[in-house]
């Protein structure tokens, strides 16, 4: 394990995003760009990676104690919808099964340009039920995901309650995308301090997702949808994200709605900061309060 400085890492973030995270590197060599970060980590002892499937798309379980447990987290990996596997989040989803104490599976939905909207979200809805079909009781199911996988969280729970199929008990989300319609204020005025997220990629994403239709827009756009009735949230946000009023709206509106919210925020961190805890002793930290809660929540 490793303990690099916030300074240095906040570098080796920036480095990597400005070679990778960028509508000049074509998508297909930011997914393996991707991939070949999260292959770097190393694994906390008690975790063993088995992969399987789940409808037939990829899926890696990360179990602690290197057996499966009867509670689990399913976790959507972000990357704009775009990029990003159960293999770049591999140090990120380790250490949450290790926080939690319990196997975490990480799905691999289909991602655009070649399958937008709403195929990301037709695949986690089927991976869920699937897991409901295996036997897995829904209060012992909490549903995680980061930055877009984060918003693919929170769009699952609201199609569930649309189609009366039962809530998991919790769900975490990371930085998540919300895709709303009107750009918040950390949409303009923090480009500068977040070392991940540039204006122009983010627009490359969002075109290959919602391919430039208003009408797509309307119907993705989670800071319109009633959030009455979804399962008790968690949410982590670094200050220094462009993503920041995302998790601020997105408190509001479910304390508006009645759901029982915890917004953690991190000083002077970026976005998705918990993506290397193998190097991070702060990303750690918030992994292990994220599997305190899903703990008392999913057991």
């Amino acid at each position: 394990m490793i303990n690099l400085s916030q300074q240095t890492m906040r570098k080796l973030v920036k480095f990597n995003s400005k070679l990778l995270l960028n509508p000049r590197c074509p998508i297909w060599l930011q997914r393996l760009g991707l991939d070949t970060l999260g292959r770097l980590s190393r694994l906390p002892k008690s975790i063993k990676i088995e992969k399987t499937t789940l409808v037939d798309r990829t899926a890696w379980w990360f179990d602690y104690k290197k057996r499966r447990s009867e509670s689990i987290t399913l976790y959507f990996h972000g990357g704009g919808y775009s990029i990003g596997s159960p293999r770049s989040h591999r140090d990120l989803c380790a250490y949450l099964a290790k926080s939690a104490k319990q196997s975490v599976v990480s799905f691999s939905y289909r991602l655009a340009p070649e399958h937008p909207y709403p195929a990301a979200l037709d695949d986690a809805m089927a991976a869920y039920q699937e897991l409901l079909a295996q036997g897995y009781d829904p209060a012992r199911i909490a549903v995680a995901g980061d930055s877009a996988g984060g918003g693919l969280a929170l769009s699952l729970s609201i199609r569930l309650k649309a189609f009366g199929v039962p809530q998991p008990a919790c769900l975490f989300l990371i930085s998540p995308l919300i895709n709303k319609k009107k750009k918040t204020a950390s949409y303009v005025t923090q480009y500068d301090l977040d070392p991940v997220i540039n204006v122009k990629w983010s627009e490359q994403l969002a075109e290959n997702y919602l391919q430039k239709s208003a009408e797509l827009l309307d119907e993705a756009c989670l800071s319109d949808k009633d959030m009455a009735d979804i399962p008790p949230l968690l949410i982590h946000v670094g200050t220094d994200e462009v993503l920041l009023d995302d998790s601020l709206m997105l408190k509001q509106r479910a304390m508006q709605a009645g759901v029982k919210v915890q917004l953690m925020t991190y000083p002077e961190l970026w976005h998705v900061f918990h993506f290397n805890p193998s190097l991070f002793a702060q990303a750690r930290m918030a992994l292990k309060q994220a599997g305190e809660y899903i703990k008392t929540h999913n057991q």
